[in-house]
């Protein structure tokens, strides 16, 4: 998978740092999507750490073998790949309220976005499994235009939104299944409106239009073999706005635990619930706009900024660049040298914050 960069465009952007900090290095192993056991306990304090470690990039190519477009996962045959779109659920991220969503362990992919001052929600991307139930289902934002066309057109579940909105996502690739316009949702009796709207991907993908394709690779991928050259980093804060991030990684699983604004984060599945986790952190720093409609924060996707990865215990610093909704994303160590950071195989969570100092702090 190639990414196609204004050269213009890459003289303007940011850079990595120094490479004389240490490294650890870990080697990548084949993984699955099955959570890995770990405790579902979190410290309800922030440790702190400098952002100005850098790494040395690992060396990828994602295309050696035939994968999970989302997860980037090895199958034996293009057949395991699930003949179906992407499909997005925009799902409410308020502080206790909702807790504990449904589904988030059974995504590819989640986008953390700031939507509103203090406030944030959930862009949750389904493809190699489903989840039943999913919710609470919320209102989307124009810019989940930009942030998600690069799933190739994929199904957007929402709740609906002021007209604006409703008229940017009616107008652009994103395929509408707005609550408004779609069966298939239900209300919880056990929850408060607004927040106690649900459904399932069985229903929602069942509402596929059939001219509709599966979605394409938008990360790069290390292969089996390679390794994650990185600075030690276990402990992990995030600050988008009102709502504090915390992510704890787990030697023996090679996965990353959350907690929020100082609780175990906690989903709901088909059978119990259990503790928030992901293979990868990617925290991709954004300039945040006003939307010239309704005032709410607009997260600028496209462009340049820095990034941080955080794999296997280690963090990788960089820069990401991406100039047109439909590319993937690109993350590289510098923008002139553009060696790509890859990701461990497996899920992705990715958090947006502001583009501010302090917003991300890490520790070993």
């Amino acid at each position: 998978m190639g990414l196609l960069i204004s050269a213009a465009l890459i003289a303007a952007s940011c850079s990595g740092g120094d490479d004389s900090a240490a490294s650890t290095t870990i080697a990548i192993t084949t993984t699955t999507t099955t959570p890995p056991s770990s405790t579902t306990t979190s410290s309800t304090t922030t440790t702190t750490a400098t952002t100005t470690t850098s790494v040395s990039a690992a060396t990828t190519t994602s295309n050696d073998v035939t994968r999970m477009p989302l997860t980037g996962e090895p199958v034996d045959d293009e057949s395991e790949i699930p003949d179906r779109p992407a499909l997005v659920v925009k799902i409410s991220n308020a502080p206790s309220s909702v807790l504990p969503q449904a589904g988030l362990n059974s995504a590819d992919i989640v986008f953390h976005e700031v939507i509103n001052d203090n406030a944030s929600r959930l862009a949750v991307v389904f493809h190699s499994r489903g989840s039943d139930p999913i919710g609470p289902i919320r209102s989307g934002r124009t810019q989940d235009i930009n942030l998600l066309l690069s799933l190739n057109r994929p199904l957007f579940a929402w709740s609906g939104g002021n007209r604006a909105v409703t008229r940017a996502i009616e107008g652009s690739e994103l395929i509408d299944l707005s609550f408004q316009r779609t069966s298939g949702y239900y209300r919880r009796g056990s929850r408060s409106a607004p927040n106690d709207l649900y459904s399932s991907t069985e229903v929602l993908w069942g509402h596929t239009p059939d001219d509709s394709q599966g979605p394409t690779q938008v990360f790069e991928y290390l292969r089996a073999g390679d390794a994650v050259i990185g600075s030690p980093a276990t402990d992990i804060t995030i600050q988008l706005d009102g709502i504090g991030s915390r992510w704890r990684y787990d030697a023996d699983s090679n996965g990353y635990y959350r907690s929020q604004n100082g609780v175990v984060h906690n989903t709901e599945t088909s059978i119990g619930v259990e503790q928030v986790w992901t293979r990868n952190v990617v925290v991709m720093m954004a300039d945040y706009g006003r939307n010239q409609f309704d005032g709410n924060p607009e997260a600028q996707v496209l462009g340049s900024n820095p990034v941080f990865i955080f794999s296997g215990g280690t963090v990788r610093s960089g820069t990401w660049l991406r100039f047109e909704p439909t590319e993937p994303f690109g993350f590289f160590d510098t923008a002139e040298d553009l060696n790509p950071l890859g990701l461990q195989p497996g899920r992705t969570w990715l958090e947006i914050p502001r583009n501010l100092d302090g917003v991300l702090d890490w520790s070993e």
